[in-house]
């Protein structure tokens, strides 16, 4: 199984506590990515067969990457900057959700029988949300509706099918959402570790999952130091939990993000810095040698499951010279 986590706005930097919060506060998996080169992950697994890449957000575009074209390019392996000539953030343009409706990842797995599926579950008023306007949906609601498979709802979440967007349903309770009611279990706080350690049996039913985490670039832009070091010890008792579990020669976790953000808290925008690329498990050393940039991770994916490395090759080639 490939459990693919996104944490949105993560890049890879200098060690730098003043400036970097992984550098302050990080401990374990996310260590390095503050620039800290020596860490315990405390777990049966040998630090130094974990991969962390630095990946290349801009895609031969100049100009600060962006979120709609930085994740086109990673769920779909299609370039979204270099196809459009420029960095989108927000919400997909046009061409980006006609690329993500024809090459999803979630959709081509599905249509070749390797069941994948999008994790998240989502509140009602986000699912009204996507039925009313659904030109401002974000990348990963698109590659999921792409492949025919519902949005999660909150019965899913219920019932363990998914995972909420803060890991810890600590935010669920600030939301307003009129269906929530006290004592509801939804608004119990769960322990992200445990979540982690559930997550390759929970979900054993798939071959790939994929999995949204926003706060980081919420907290990037935001510059909040107290949200961060949140953010960064409940997401490493997750990964924690997830290596516990985790079979390196049947699965593989893949951690990657869309551009740079938080990694540098001394402003609030998007940074030049690479993205982060974490690879454990199996195939990770062929994923490590040709993963360059945010484009080359679906690919990857693809080999993974025997699929023609042509096929891709074409559609990239095919979708460049429609759209130029």
């Amino acid at each position: 199984m490939i459990f693919y986590v996104f944490l949105d706005g993560v890049g890879i930097a200098n060690y730098d506590p003043k400036t970097n919060p992984f550098s302050r506060f990080a401990k374990g998996f996310l260590a390095p990515v503050g620039g800290i080169s020596k860490f315990d992950l405390d777990l049966p697994v040998n630090a130094n067969h974990i991969h962390y890449l630095k990946t290349d957000a801009h895609m031969g575009v100049a100009g600060l990457p962006q979120s709609a074209t930085g994740q086109t390019a990673l769920w779909t392996g299609i370039p979204g900057p270099k196809v459009l000539g420029r960095h989108v953030s927000g919400f997909p343009t046009i061409t980006l959700r006609k690329i993500i409706a024809k090459y999803s990842l979630i959709k081509v797995l599905n249509e070749k029988g390797i069941l994948s599926d999008f994790l998240n579950c989502f509140s009602p008023p986000y699912l009204k949300h996507v039925e009313e306007k659904p030109k401002l949906v974000s990348a990963s609601t698109l590659v999921q509706l792409a492949s025919g498979r519902p949005l999660k709802n909150f019965e899913d979440l219920r019932s363990e099918r998914g995972l909420y967007m803060d890991l810890t349903h600590e935010i669920m309770g600030t939301l307003g959402i009129d269906m929530l009611k006290e004592g509801d279990p939804l608004l119990e706080k769960r322990d992200p570790y445990l979540l982690g350690t559930k997550c390759f049996q929970q979900f054993s039913n798939y071959q790939l999952t994929l999995y949204e985490y926003f706060l980081t670039d919420k907290v990037g832009h935001a510059m909040d130091w107290e949200k961060a070091e949140k953010v960064i010890s409940n997401l490493e008792a997750f990964f924690k939990g997830l290596l516990t579990n985790l079979n390196p020669n049947e699965d593989l976790l893949i951690v990657s993000s869309d551009h740079g953000n938080m990694e540098d808290l001394s402003q609030k925008n998007h940074t030049e810095n690479p993205a982060a690329t974490i690879l454990y498990g199996k195939d990770a050393d062929r994923f490590a040698e040709n993963i360059h940039s945010l484009a080359d991770i679906v690919p990857e994916i693809y080999k993974t499951f025997g699929l023609e490395e042509a096929l891709f090759n074409t559609h990239t080639n095919e979708f460049l010279m429609e759209t130029n």
